[in-house]
């Protein structure tokens, strides 16, 4: 059994709020149907990455992944982009889940003090492959909402761009804990 590091710093925990935050942007943006808006048939469409939504004639909201047959998204060349962006959202899906345990490693298990540098790549690597592929992904929808007709970008797009912050600031806040820690200096200690 492994035993839990008791003396936290306030790295340790502003690493873990920012992951938190990090988590609950990523998901949030990950299932929600505002990523960019089209018109389409004289109807506005807020798309996501798995389902576009619409209002019926009667004021009732559908979505459907049909929409994404539609004659729209099936012009040739690039027309699977939304597949790739699919795919590229699910891998840093992983990789944030990943840094989840590499980040708790860590910081919180006293057992695993000679990977200490080795989990702070770790949470290093997955917060590059996070930061990459969300940058991918945002560069993919912009490029390619703006070539549909009515398209402009959601709520979605802008807090999948946001949420690249909080990721970087929990490499930032590991490394100065690393930082600390191989110099032997106290760093605002919880408990001393």
């Amino acid at each position: 059994m492994y035993k839990l590091r008791l003396r936290q710093s306030y790295l340790s925990f502003g690493a873990f709020g920012c992951y938190g935050v990090s988590l609950l942007f990523f998901i949030i943006c990950f299932c929600s149907n505002h990523w960019w808006y089209l018109q389409l048939d004289g109807k506005v469409i807020n798309m996501g990455l798995w389902t576009g939504c619409w209002s019926s004639t009667s004021g009732e909201s559908k979505c459907s992944s049909s929409i994404f047959d539609d004659k729209h998204f099936q012009n040739g060349g690039g027309s699977d982009w939304y597949h790739g962006a699919r795919i590229l959202m699910t891998c840093s899906l992983i990789a944030i889940f990943l840094q989840e345990f590499a980040l708790i490693g860590y910081l919180c298990i006293n057992e695993v003090e000679k990977y200490r540098q080795k989990l702070a790549g770790a949470v290093l690597g997955f917060s590059a492959v996070i930061v990459l592929f969300t940058a991918l992904v945002l560069a993919m929808i912009s490029t390619e909402a703006a070539k549909l007709e009515g398209g402009r970008l959601g709520w979605s797009f802008d807090l999948a761009g946001v949420n690249i912050i909080p990721c970087t600031c929990v490499v930032a806040l590991v490394y100065l804990e690393l930082y600390y820690r191989n110099h032997k200096q106290s760093c605002l200690n919880i408990g001393e």
